[in-house]
């Protein structure tokens, strides 16, 4: 009879960075589903506070059933899983998408300067413009995925990205003869696995009555270049799960991003037996 997988070992040939491997291995959050392994985590919904359960997928899809009754027996106040998706894992059927993370790729070309427009690297006078597109941006992502928010609410939010974005990344605005037309605000991550560094394309926003434009191509492109000049994997992403959502999606796959992580959101009291 084999031994058990040591599971330190098990996580670093996943792709796990090794400190971390070690920290999951004792925390007790490390489960196994199907012989895969999970890491359960309790949380909140950042906007309603609801609970729910992060469960990360370190290995090969998982059933979902197992899954979620795992989740009630360990966390039975939980509303809800939010699935975090590897690139190598198919969507399950069951629940819906959340945020589904896109990498941009070498098939990728930028586009070429357009004459009349100017796209340059934007400084804290940009604020008045940029701020209300971030703050409409999150508002906007919150709602696609289900959790509605009052913009009010998502100004510091907004102030703290734009901040972060000037001070450690980068934010980029489109002006042509009219005017202002739109921005692309990129800011530094890290992928919470392998502890690799990474930049997000956190959003592009161009003006509606800029939109059918060259903006949003040159601002994207400027942020695609800014990663190429750094050596950094760009990744962006798409929330909620409605039909402009699919469109954004589709649009984006079809022009040289490939799919990354997923956010997938399982509702768990949609499962449970009548009067259960």
């Amino acid at each position: 009879m084999s031994s058990p997988p040591d599971p330190v070992a098990e996580l670093v040939g996943r792709g796990v960075r090794a400190e971390l491997a070690a920290e999951l291995a004792e925390s007790g959050l490390l489960v196994r589903v199907a012989g895969e392994p999970v890491v359960l985590a309790p949380d909140a919904d950042p906007v309603t506070g609801r609970p729910r359960v992060l469960a990360t997928l370190l290995g090969g899809p998982v059933p979902v059933p197992p899954l979620t009754d795992l989740v009630r027996s360990r966390h039975p106040g939980a509303e809800s899983v939010m699935l975090v998706l590897p690139a190598s894992v198919p969507e399950p059927a069951a629940g819906r998408p959340y945020m589904r993370y896109l990498l941009a790729t070498d098939a990728l070309t930028p586009a070429s300067e357009e004459p009349g427009w100017l796209v340059r690297r934007a400084g804290e006078g940009d604020a008045p413009d940029v701020l209300p597109l971030l703050v409409k941006a999150m508002v906007d992502g919150y709602e696609g995925a289900g959790s509605p928010v009052a913009a009010e609410s998502l100004r510091e939010d907004a102030e703290r990205v734009f901040a972060q974005a000037l001070a450690e990344g980068a934010v980029f605005v489109a002006h042509d003869d009219s005017g202002f037309a739109g921005h692309a605000t990129v800011v530094p991550d890290e992928d919470e696995l392998t502890g690799l560094p990474r930049l997000e394309l956190f959003d592009t926003f161009v003006l509606p009555a800029r939109r059918g434009s060259r903006a949003g191509a040159l601002l994207n492109s400027a942020a695609l270049r800014y990663a190429r000049e750094l050596g950094l994997p760009l990744r962006g992403y798409v929330s909620g799960h409605d039909d402009n959502a699919e469109r954004v999606l589709a649009r984006l796959t079809a022009h040289g991003w490939r799919r990354d992580t997923t956010y997938w959101s399982l509702p768990l009291a949609d499962e449970r037996p009548a009067g259960g």
